[in-house]
């Protein structure tokens, strides 16, 4: 069955966000991995929970009215353990 143009646009707009989407992940890692070389020279741990929380909340207070609590957490965990894998 062919899709209706309708939907194939909305698809190519998602495609796009996507790629921005990984964009920004790329950018993010980028990132991680330049803390993660300065908490290695200081020898500070990598996982810093009290930073995830206060991100968590921040971004809770954001965004609840057009995401869930666990699609935020879950969302967000993903990138924090991701983060964690390249500050390492």
């Amino acid at each position: 069955m062919k899709m209706p143009t309708e939907i194939n646009e909305k698809r190519s707009q998602i495609d796009k966000i996507d790629i921005k989407l990984m964009d920004l992940l790329v950018k993010r890692m980028k990132l991680s991995r330049q803390i993660g070389n300065i908490k290695k020279n200081l020898n500070i741990g990598y996982k810093d929970v009290e930073r995830e929380e206060l991100i968590l909340t921040n971004l809770k207070e954001r965004y609840l009215e057009h995401l869930s609590d666990d699609e935020i957490t879950s969302f967000f965990k993903t990138i924090f353990d991701l983060s964690i894998k390249n500050q390492k």
